[in-house]
């Protein structure tokens, strides 16, 4: 049994539009992802402050049946995004949406690092934008020896300093990053370099994987009515490792991405 630990952001995403919150963040998303997928052992090391949106984020992940025994519960407020759907489904966060509150402060204790060590597949993040977050110290944490899988963000926030990432690569067994074909050509070389897998998402052109030097291209899932966008990344990245994971080819697990994003945008939430 493959087990699998997401390390990093849980949070409340509230919809003004519906005056909903929905229970979110890049990390939840992946976990409750994957648990959805199949993996039978997932797991979430985050914080959460100790308030009403922490209680229905502990509550979302035990219905879900996904191990919530490492996040820790703080004095103050959970990690807050607003979000705008557009008429085309597409997501808006308008000007300082976004409030990490305890999660900014929070870092993984010695037994969190641990519990992750004890796992087949580690989850993480990196974004130029957040170059402190303190969870991104697991990804080069030298005691982990399964596999890593590294959210790189959006190509566009670094800007022409995407060789931040490089010093991250060596311990990086498969990478995400979302971008434009012109992105492909950046990745390039850098493939050549390292032995981590890369796969672009594009949004709804789909997505593509460099594999010996070339590129496997995979189109985005048709569906009657795109309601909600948010998250469909986090989806297709958890359909994408756990098929990569367990013995699927690039072909099928691109596909696998597709598919449990094609899911995600048909309702609000991310999950």
């Amino acid at each position: 049994m493959i087990s699998l630990v997401s390390v990093g952001e849980s949070s409340a995403d509230y919809y003004p539009q519906l005056d909903k919150t929905f229970v979110g963040g890049i990390s939840l998303n992946f976990a409750v992802q994957a648990k959805r997928c199949g993996l039978d052992d997932v797991s979430v090391v985050s914080c959460i402050g100790d308030d009403n949106n922490g209680q229905l984020i502990l509550q979302k992940l035990a219905d879900e049946c996904v191990d919530c025994s490492h996040i820790t519960v703080a004095l103050g407020k959970s990690a807050h995004c607003k979000i705008e759907i557009l008429e085309n489904g597409e997501r808006y966060f308008p000007p300082n949406s976004y409030h990490q509150h305890v999660l900014a402060t929070c870092k993984p204790c010695p037994d969190d690092l641990k519990f992750i060590q004890q796992h087949d597949i580690l989850v993480s993040r990196f974004d130029i934008s957040y170059t402190r977050e303190t969870f991104n110290a697991v990804i080069r944490d030298l005691e982990f020896k399964g596999r890593r899988v590294v959210d790189f963000g959006d190509w566009f926030d670094y800007s022409g300093q995407h060789l931040e990432i490089l010093p991250y690569l060596p311990y990086v067994d498969l990478a995400f990053i979302s971008g434009d074909p012109n992105t492909i050509d950046a990745f390039l070389p850098i493939a050549e370099k390292f032995h981590t897998q890369f796969v672009i998402t594009l949004g709804k052109e789909g997505s593509m994987a460099i594999q010996s030097g070339s590129i496997i291209y995979q189109p985005a899932i048709l569906v009657p009515k795109l309601v909600d966008t948010t998250g469909c990344g986090d989806a297709f990245q958890a359909g994408f490792t756990v098929a990569y994971f367990t013995g699927g080819s690039i072909e099928d697990a691109l596909k696998a991405g597709a598919e449990q994003a094609a899911k995600t945008i048909q309702h609000y939430g991310a999950i």
